[in-house]
């Protein structure tokens, strides 16, 4: 990708960076304003040309850039599924740091790339993690506790990885940090789990003693698990948002719970009318097969072009209802962006939901007929529209800016902390 020419290089004068308003004063020798007032000699008063300030400039949001393709990841891909695959998954910890490395490297703001300086052993003793515990979850004695000491320990690995991602990455070799502690990753996720895991536990009772009770009593925790989802979503966003720092500059959310609550009920009218529209081809077809039966056994032909058809059509219906995580991932994604700052700069995001939705089916369709081999096209491709759509009303100096401020405080005991871990995030 070619490197943005100054606009000095075009002929036109430079433009004003830092604060996103900024007034442009006059040139020594600019011809007076029409309106300046003249004295006696001709010429204008010193207080003339700074009577009226010059109109402020609005500076527009810098767009992040994604300079990625297929081919490129294609060929880390192939030799990270490879190379897994031959060393029983441990090289996945190493797969993964490239990956993100190809990523971040990939993401560029005002001409600039991020990085991800992340050692593979702390996403190792992840892996190493995730192993022990669904050896633990096997054994029928062992199952309960495994359990009960993951739930115990869930918050304290999701703050230590999201201290792992924050801290290794960087822009212009400034580090970001994150700074939330681990009382406030029990506080996010307490409520939400402690439901589940007391109602989960007077419907195991339940269940024990009524079969027909513990039933209703299951299906009704798994309901209100699924409404406390879009809560629980929020408590964790705030609590990464809040402690995530560009320097000593900490981000901010402006939104509400209320707003998760939108998108997920969007997505759930989505698959309501989708299913309306299934149920009643599916009743046309039923309705068809059934004439043509007795078309048969009147020793008539089957209209196979018509049934053929008919199933195309049903078979698209529920495919777009694959299309519902695509749907939520964009909402999101607008809804959470639109809703952040950085320093008092607000961030954009602007994907386009249904075409979004529509390219997700048809790089999934891709990635089946190919039998996967199309999947790192897939992933570019997707992410190119996501960072694309993306943009911060900041400026690359106010970024700069504020990632020096108190950069090396913020990072030091971030990197060197050796309980560093990761758990797939």
């Amino acid at each position: 990708m070619n490197e943005p020419q100054s606009p000095a290089a075009n002929g036109q004068p430079p433009r004003p960076t830092g604060r996103a308003l900024e007034l442009e004063p006059l040139a020594p020798d600019a011809p007076p304003p029409s309106d300046a007032p003249v004295n006696d000699t001709g010429s204008v008063p010193a207080w003339a040309g700074t009577s009226k300030p010059a109109a402020a400039r609005v500076e527009e949001p810098q767009r992040f850039e994604f300079t990625g393709s297929g081919s490129e990841y294609f060929k880390i891909w192939i030799v990270n599924v490879l190379l897994t695959i031959v060393t029983l998954g441990i090289y996945s910890a190493w797969a993964k740091v490239r990956r993100l490395r190809y990523f971040y490297n990939n993401t560029r703001f005002a001409g600039s790339s991020f990085d991800f300086h992340g050692s593979p052993i702390a996403i190792l003793k992840g892996r190493i993690i995730a192993v022990i515990l669904l050896v633990g979850l096997q054994v029928p004695i062992l199952n309960f506790i495994v359990l009960a000491i993951y739930f115990a320990a869930l918050p304290w690995l999701l703050q230590r990885s999201l201290r792992f991602h924050m801290a290794n990455t960087s822009y212009r070799n400034l580090r970001f940090a994150f700074l939330g502690t681990v009382k406030g990753a029990y506080t996010a996720m307490l409520l939400p789990i402690a439901f589940f895991i007391i109602a989960g536990a007077i419907s195991g009772l339940a269940m024990w003693k009524s079969p027909a009770i513990g039933g209703v009593l299951l299906v009704l925790t798994m309901l209100g698990f699924y409404g406390l989802l879009p809560y629980l979503q929020y408590r964790m966003r705030r609590y990464y948002t809040e402690g995530a720092h560009a320097g000593a500059s900490p981000f901010a959310l402006h939104i509400g719970a209320g707003q998760y609550y939108v998108v997920y009920l969007v997505a759930i009218g989505f698959m309501m009318a989708l299913g309306a529209v299934a149920g009643v081809l599916a009743l046309l077809v039923g309705t068809t097969a059934g004439l043509d039966i007795m078309t048969m056994a009147k020793g008539g032909d089957l209209p196979m072009g018509k049934l053929i058809f008919t199933g195309i059509l049903v078979g698209s219906i529920y495919l777009l209802m694959l299309a519902v995580g695509p749907l939520i991932v964009a909402m999101l994604q607008n809804t959470i962006w639109r809703g952040t700052s950085l320093a008092g700069q607000r961030f954009k995001s602007d994907v386009p939901v249904p075409k979004f939705m529509l390219k997700w089916l048809g790089q999934t369709f891709l990635t089946v007929v190919t039998l996967g081999l199309y999947r790192p096209f897939a992933v570019v491709n997707l992410a190119r529209m996501r960072i694309e759509a993306m943009a911060w009303t900041g400026t690359a100096d106010s970024m700069i800016a504020v990632l020096r401020e108190g950069n090396q405080k913020a990072v030091g005991s971030e990197v060197s902390d050796l309980m560093n871990i990761d758990i797939a995030i």
